[in-house]
């Protein structure tokens, strides 16, 4: 990949490695046979869709791709419900359990233009990424992210007192 981008300046090559679903015609649910050949590839970051498979694979992603970051998904982009900051951060806990924090990257499942998703559905599943990923930055002892649009400073909707 690095070749056919040679003479462009790239500071970090992603692959996103997508899970093939039962709509695709196919059955088998599992990361397990690519893995070898994902850790050959020449990318800085291998991303894989965990939300919409249940954490499939985390074991044994962790245990195979090495030397590289891995960047698990955490939302959903087949359904509309907004995932709770709590369901976010109980997915990047069970990826820390195989996944070194300096190795891990946060990520949605693949894009959410393709399935149809307003940007305003779109705007608060990420919102609450930035608000699980906190919760666990902060129980790890790491800063937090700034997340404006979570500030009730700049909600348009005044709290109930």
């Amino acid at each position: 990949m690095r070749g056919a981008l040679a003479g462009v300046l790239v500071s970090s090559l992603s692959l996103a490695a997508p899970l093939a679903h039962a709509d695709q015609g196919i059955d088998a649910q599992t990361y397990k046979p690519s893995l070898e050949i994902y850790n050959t590839i020449d990318a800085d970051v291998i991303t894989f869709e965990s939300a919409s498979s249940g954490g499939i694979d985390l074991e044994a992603i962790g245990k195979s791709i090495t030397g590289k970051k891995i960047a698990v998904g955490v939302i959903d982009h087949h359904t509309l419900q907004v995932e709770s900051p709590d369901e976010v951060a109980a997915q990047i806990r069970a990826a820390l359990k195989y996944i070194p924090p300096e190795r891990l990257v946060i990520s949605s499942d693949c894009g959410m233009g393709r399935e149809g998703m307003s940007r305003r559905h779109a705007f608060y599943k990420m919102v609450s990424l930035v608000l699980g990923t906190n919760m666990v930055r902060k129980e790890l002892g790491y800063p937090e992210a700034q997340c404006l649009a979570a500030d009730e400073r700049h909600s348009l909707v005044v709290p109930a007192k």
